[in-house]
């Protein structure tokens, strides 16, 4: 009897893990992945609503879209602000968690739960403790491809990334950009 209650709950333990596992793995396709996505992010009365795509392979992710451009990348961040002409180069505390942890899962701040299968689908809960954030991944039952992420942070700041589609399996090409004539900031310590 105690051998079957510790399978039953090594199961359970390790099938909280398995949904989160397959979305990392395609996400981290060795080809790389892109997501079409929609951002909204709410705070207070503003709303601030975004769409373009997000590269992601290896340790390196960029979020592209007509004003702007984010490398990530080792710590890095270039971040191009197209309309302006400007370059900033920041780095990240390695106390913070960012978007980017959540695709690796490379920070222990960020708490998994048991994932639930919701219309051939399966919602991921997690929790960041350091900004008293929940929220969830909701990603496709068959090959784990992300479909929605959420950020609640009390009721001031809600954020929703809608993937439109996505792609593991074709060439990486992120776009490149001539940053020969912009303004360059280095925040770099």
């Amino acid at each position: 009897m105690k051998y079957f209650i510790f399978l039953v709950l090594a199961k359970v333990l390790l099938s909280q893990n398995t949904a989160y596992e397959k979305f990392q793995k395609y996400v981290q396709s060795p080809n790389g992945c892109e997501l079409w996505i929609e951002y909204s992010q709410s705070y207070f009365d503003d709303a601030v609503v975004s769409s373009g795509v997000l590269y992601a392979k290896k340790n390196m992710y960029i979020y592209d879209n007509e004003k702007q451009f984010i490398k990530y990348e080792d710590g890095l961040i270039t971040t191009i602000n197209k309309p302006v002409k400007q370059v900033v180069y920041d780095s990240i505390n390695k106390n913070d968690v960012t978007i980017f942890d959540i695709l690796t899962g490379n920070n222990d701040s960020i708490h998994i739960h048991a994932a639930i299968i919701e219309n051939n689908q399966i919602r991921i809960p997690f929790d960041i403790d350091l900004w008293e954030i929940k929220g969830s991944i909701l990603i496709s039952q068959v090959d784990g491809s992300p479909q929605k992420v959420v950020f609640i942070q009390d009721e001031e700041m809600k954020v929703y990334i809608d993937i439109k589609s996505s792609t593991n399996k074709g060439q990486f090409n992120p776009p490149k950009y001539d940053i020969s004539d912009y303004e360059v900031i280095n925040l770099i310590e």
